[in-house]
């Protein structure tokens, strides 16, 4: 793949899962702005992972009608436009609608790039591309909500999404004149994501445990990352937008784990004992996070997205190793499995910490935390 064409799908790539996860840091400031609880602006983050889930439907049939270039030049206008009016919302149920139709765009933008990446790219190079491009949107989920906690903290929320507004509008001169308009071949399965071919993925036993050992783990980490901010506060009132952003400096572990996540898998011996070790690690830490201590939690924060990324990356990887048919619909379902975790972690754990406090909180996710490990631990010892 040319240079200038990745360069534009880094950019877009950045941008668009930065917009997905800014709001995450400022939520206690969007909560005293709107005067709701956090149960409720937590559905900020919540409506946003919705159609995520629906990224293999997104992909089979918008993509049949429009280029990859054409798609993301039309979503980052229509993006752009979104997060400037959630700027100058001031309902919060207005702001959560768009939102949701925000999700839509960051998945229409996503696929369109790893189809792209596919189209310009040759068999022998498309691993290394795509191991880039997932180091890329873990970029983006850091700087995210790094900058918008910065940017929150001297200029107010308001100029977070000003700032991504204009970005998003430099999508579209980078992409117009550096990426080629080439379309996918139209699908001529009809019944490609048929509610039938589906169930016969999931009644691989292999599939069924991964999938709900991953749906778990995000729900977990999803809970975490979108609630820390409101523990951060309860700790220490004075704690800026700024400090609460530093603390998802952790989520850099992802980058490293993605990468080395084959020689730990090659030190353990398979696939299986290496998702265990993840989730003992993943479990050992969120127990952590109960302790009240602002210093500890930033250092928690590291060695809990380890964990959190190693077994992400095992499993995925996993998945396609053993997938002999249809691996489209099988990363397709787990994704599906995946951001269903990030929809209902992103609220209903902070139902439980508003009614029951922290402690009740992690003992919630914990319970969460032990079924993926259970599920995990039900792989044959072959894997």
């Amino acid at each position: 793949m040319p240079k200038r064409d990745f360069i534009a799908i880094i950019y877009t790539t950045i941008l668009t899962i930065s917009a997905l996860h800014m709001p995450q840091p400022i939520l206690p400031l969007l909560a005293n702005f709107f005067k709701v609880e956090m149960d409720t602006i937590s559905l900020v983050m919540s409506a946003t992972f919705i159609p995520l889930t629906f990224i293999p439907v997104i992909s089979g049939i918008l993509l049949n009608f429009l280029s990859p270039k054409k798609m993301i030049l039309l979503c980052a206008l229509i993006h752009s436009l979104i997060v400037f009016s959630i700027s100058v919302s001031s309902n919060v149920y207005l702001v959560i609608f768009l939102r949701f139709i925000e999700g839509f765009l960051i998945s229409a933008i996503l696929t369109s790039n790893t189809s792209y990446i596919a189209l310009k790219t040759s068999k022998e190079k498309i691993q290394f591309y795509m191991s880039l491009y997932i180091a890329f949107t873990i970029v983006g989920g850091l700087l995210g909500r790094l900058i918008s906690s910065i940017i929150a903290n001297y200029l107010g929320w308001k100029a977070c999404f000003h700032t991504m507004s204009l970005s998003l509008i430099i999508v579209i001169p980078m992409v117009l004149y550096f990426m080629e308009d080439i379309k996918l071949s139209k699908t001529k399965e009809s019944d490609y994501f048929s509610l039938k071919k589906f169930k016969f993925i999931l009644m691989n036993k292999t599939n069924f445990y991964i999938y709900f050992a991953i749906f778990c783990l995000f729900f977990v980490f999803t809970a975490i990352t979108n609630f820390l901010p409101f523990r951060i506060k309860s700790i220490d009132k004075e704690s800026s937008e700024l400090l609460i952003g530093l603390v998802y400096s952790g989520y850099i572990t992802g980058i490293f784990m993605s990468f080395i996540a084959t020689k730990i898998i090659k030190w353990f011996g398979n696939e299986k004992k290496t998702m265990l070790f993840g989730f003992s690690i993943y479990v050992f830490f969120l127990l952590v996070f109960s302790v009240p201590d602002l210093i500890l939690i930033f250092i928690t924060m590291f060695g809990f997205c380890s964990g959190m990324f190693l077994i992400h990356s095992v499993a995925s990887g996993y998945l396609n190793k053993i997938a002999t048919i249809q691996k489209s619909l099988v990363n397709g379902a787990y994704i599906a499995f995946y951001y269903s975790g990030g929809v209902l972690g992103s609220y209903l754990p902070g139902i439980v910490y508003k009614n029951f406090g922290w402690l009740s909180f992690i003992i919630t996710l914990l319970i969460l935390s032990l079924v993926g490990f259970f599920m995990i631990s039900k792989l044959s010892d072959h894997a």
